[in-house]
């Protein structure tokens, strides 16, 4: 059974009831929470780990894109504060290089090398190995610390250009959620406001962004809001294409203004 723990400024905010019944399983995204965006706290992150040594938790960490932050340092990853041997570290190459990579890698606790190993075996069966040395050779003379490097400094440009865009239309009367790290923010919207059909409407004005109810398990806890990616939009066009969301925005408002009056 899934179930749904809530988030804070702080990242993972379990209640009292989320903790009688200890899971088997945590699937946790600690250095850029999907979608909202915060960051695990260091307390929380000992906290979690805590709980998993004392309750036999198995925790997966799915650190997708802690390399792209902006203006400051990420904490360190779960994995390497696990000393129980609860957590098991997942990552993609997606985000750094391309998703048509399909590449990824894991670091699990010593004790699971072996079954994780004959379980990827059979899995992949011969697996990608001229792939995966391409991309050793790649890594190994230092590559991808610089494409890295460089991605960063123009995905936080391109993150630069959508806030100065949402600020010049709204100021500071709508949210801007997770943009510390990752490759898009989150912006929020007014109470009442169906972000499912703003992002319909965005979409027929040729401007595609994701709603934030779409990735809530319990609809009623649900904030409206919009997730809007940055990373492969060409500087130039962040700002028109925000003009034209902007528009569907303030469409938006005002005739939920004229409902309640």
């Amino acid at each position: 059974m899934l179930v749904p723990i809530p988030v804070d400024s702080e990242g993972l905010n379990p209640l009292e009831p989320d903790m009688q019944e200890p899971p088997r399983l945590a699937l946790v995204t600690p250095s850029h929470q999907y979608p909202l965006g915060m960051v695990m706290s260091l307390a929380r992150r000992r906290t979690l780990l805590e709980f998993a040594r004392q309750h036999d938790v198995w925790i997966i960490e799915d650190d997708y894109d802690s390399e792209f932050r902006y203006g400051s340092r990420p904490l360190a990853s779960l994995q390497g504060l696990d000393e129980a041997g609860q957590v098991i570290y997942v990552r993609s190459l997606g985000k750094m290089l391309y998703p048509g990579l399909r590449m990824g890698y894991m670091v699990v606790p010593e004790p699971l090398v072996d079954t994780f190993r004959t379980g990827i075996a059979e899995l992949y069966r011969e697996g990608q190995l001229m792939q995966q040395a391409v991309l050793t050779e790649f890594i190994m003379d230092g590559y991808l610390t610089s494409h890295v490097r460089r991605m960063r400094t123009l995905y936080g440009e391109r993150r630069q250009l959508l806030i100065d865009a949402i600020t010049a239309h709204f100021g500071d009367t709508l949210e801007v959620m997770g943009d510390e790290a990752g490759l898009h923010l989150v912006l929020g919207l007014p109470e009442g406001t169906d972000d499912r059909a703003v992002a319909a409407a965005a979409l027929e004005a040729g401007v595609v962004t994701r709603p934030l109810a779409n990735y809530y398990v319990e609809q009623a806890s649900a904030r409206p809001g919009l997730m809007l990616g940055y990373a492969c939009v060409p500087n130039e066009q962040i700002e028109p294409a925000f003009r034209t969301l902007a528009r569907v925005i303030e469409a938006s408002m005002t005739k939920r203004e004229r409902a309640y009056t």
